[in-house]
This record gives C-alpha cells, sequence and structure tokens, in this order.
C-alpha cells in the first residue's frame, strides 16, 4: 500500500532521524504511518547560571566580575560555556539576589566585556547591548534576533573578566545590577557530559 508522503523541516532545512548520530541538515524524512511526526527544536536550552554584577559606587570605570564556582573547572570537570546573554530592566527588572535595579539602558550603553578565556582576551571589549536577545516593544533596547553563541569556550576566569566603561565614561545612577545569563556543559575527564548536578 502507498501511503502520501511529506517532509518536515524548520528554519534550517529538513531534518532525518533515519541516521546514525541523529538529525542530519538537508536529509529528508518521509512521513507515514510508521513514521511519525517529530519535532526539531533549533536551539535547546541547557543548564545555565544567572551572574549578578552589582554597581555601587558611582564614578566606577571598571567592574571584575565575580567568581561564579559552579562555572569554574574542576579537577575532574570541565566547564564550557556555550551562550551568554544580557539582561535587561524590561525583562528582569529587579536583582534575584542581589536586590535592587537592574542597569538602565543609558548605562548598558556605556559598557563592554572582556572575557578571558584559557587565560586569554578571547572576548574582547564586546558591547553588552549586542549580547540581549530579547525584544521587548516600545523599549529602546537593541536586540539581537538570536542568543550569542560561544564557540565552546573553556576555562572561562571569571574573576579575570570585567566590565569596561567608554573612555570618558563612568557608572551613574548607582546602585545598580548588570545581570548576565550563561549557558554551560560540564564534562568528566573522560569527556563525558555530565547531564545533572555536579
Amino acid at each position: 500500500m502507498n501511503f502520501p508522503t511529506r517532509t518536515v523541516g524548520s528554519n534550517n532545512g529538513p531534518y532525518s532521524v533515519n541516521q546514525p548520530g541523529g538529525l542530519l541538515p538537508d536529509q529528508p524524512r518521509v512521513l507515514t504511518p510508521d513514521n511519525p511526526i517529530f519535532m526539531v527544536q533549533d536551539e535547546p536550552r541547557g543548564p545555565s547560571q544567572l551572574i549578578e554584577v552589582p554597581v555601587t559606587i558611582a564614578g566606577t570605570t571598571k567592574l571584575v566580575l565575580p567568581v561564579i564556582q559552579n562555572l569554574q573547572n574542576q579537577v575532574d570537570i570541565t566547564v564550557v560555556i556555550k551562550a551568554l546573554r544580557v539582561i535587561p530592566d524590561t525583562v528582569l527588572a529587579l536583582a534575584p539576589t542581589q536586590g535592587g535595579i537592574n542597569a538602565p539602558l543609558a548605562e548598558l550603553q556605556k559598557m563592554s566585556l572582556v572575557l578571558y578565556s584559557e587565560e586569554w582576551e578571547k572576548g574582547q571589549l564586546i558591547p553588552l547591548l549586542t549580547l540581549v536577545d530579547t525584544f521587548t516593544e516600545a523599549s529602546g533596547i537593541p536586540w539581537r534576533a538570536r542568543t550569542t553563541r560561544l564557540d565552546n569556550w573553556r576555562n572561562v576566569n571569571w574573576g579575570k573578566s570585567y566590565i569596561l566603561y567608554s573612555n570618558g565614561s563612568s557608572a551613574a545612577g548607582v546602585p545598580y545590577n548588570v545581570i548576565f545569563e550563561a549557558e554551560y556543559q560540564k564534562f568528566n575527564k573522560l569527556g563525558e557530559e555530565i547531564k545533572g548536578p555536579a
């Protein structure tokens, strides 16, 4: 018996699960009663950690990021940072643990991020507003249609990384917080992904 067939895809093209190793782009999957519909999530969300950077002193020109223990490599565990975003005040008005308001747009416009990974400045002066991926109508906050993905950045040294205010500018209207969210993966010494708490 012949069944009607059709191809399913996503924004990146059709996918197939009929191949070893999972989904392969541009390999159509034929749908029949034996091959039911399936869903492809374009960018699945993994574990994430919120990072709150308090700004308390007017005139500050450089903010060292806090050391985030959960995002630090350990003896038998490698942490890989997959994505980084800035959470604007239209998404989160107050810092969840530090308390106080989130950084207003006028302050974010002054800031760039320097990120150390594997002991060098892998991210050098990244404008913070390029890390906003949430659209809020009439907010005036620029945003990207997609989250900023990092190329498997390992051994990020948060205590050496910092936010820098543009030359000639400094913190005003303090106190406030700059809030980041980092998506990550953890691997054991055999290179196997750790799915649960570690």
